[in-house]
């Protein structure tokens, strides 16, 4: 046996389908965002961030080397017959040799962070496409499915009930059966028992095929 559908407003089933295509733009969108910042991310990683800490070596070469220079030129003087001490033009060398192991040590770190991006953001372009492929697929799926569900329920509603005149009364204190059109008549009533043949009168319609396509969409996952 079929299950029943309960359904209680056609109109709210119709305006489920907008809704259903406002949910298909919004996912695409995101879809699309999040693409963008990810190709920005590996941009970033891939040639923003090498090139500013290649930079950056470049420019530590250059200090170091005025560094040397000007130690250079502090030791050849003499001061009272004495070499100075050139405290400072030395803590500068150091200086400029630490910044300059910074920046190629950030310079390293740059492609093996961007070894492991790539890996990270491969499986994460797959997943969007896994989901993207789950919207473009489905969603034409659900709205045919909704689709026929609209016109299964339309015909439904038009199809119109038996009247009263198409049914059967019982008379409880004849304890017999008699159609309308002879009620109120000369006629004596029919007997209480019916023929052993006879079938009993079924006052509602026979389940159409729209019904039976509306059952089985509701009751389809999609």
């Amino acid at each position: 046996m079929s299950p029943r559908a309960n359904v209680r407003s056609l109109d709210a089933i119709r305006q489920f389908r907008p809704a259903v295509i406002r949910f298909e733009d919004d996912v695409m969108a995101a879809l699309t965002g999040l693409r963008t910042e990810l190709n920005r991310t590996m941009q970033f990683l891939d040639h923003d961030c090498p090139a500013h800490w290649q930079n950056q070596i470049r420019l530590g070469f250059d200090r170091v080397n005025e560094a040397r220079t000007q130690l250079s030129r502090k030791e050849m003087m003499t001061v009272g017959g004495r070499h100075p001490d050139c405290i400072e033009e030395k803590k500068a060398l150091v200086r400029s040799r630490q910044q300059l192991e910074t920046a190629q040590e950030k310079l390293k770190l740059c492609r093996q962070w961007s070894i492991k991006a790539h890996r990270a953001a491969d499986e994460y372009q797959s997943r969007l496409g896994r989901t993207e492929q789950s919207v473009v697929q489905g969603i034409p799926r659900i709205m045919s499915i909704l689709e026929r569900i609209v016109i299964a329920l339309e015909q439904y509603t038009a199809t119109e009930r038996p009247s009263r005149s198409d049914s059967f009364v019982f008379d409880s204190t004849t304890t017999s059966t008699i159609k309308p059109e002879a009620a109120g008549t000369d006629e004596p009533p029919q007997s209480a028992e019916p023929p052993a043949n006879s079938e009993t009168v079924n006052p509602e319609p026979a389940k159409s095929e729209a019904v039976k396509s509306l059952t089985d969409d509701l009751t389809e996952v999609p």
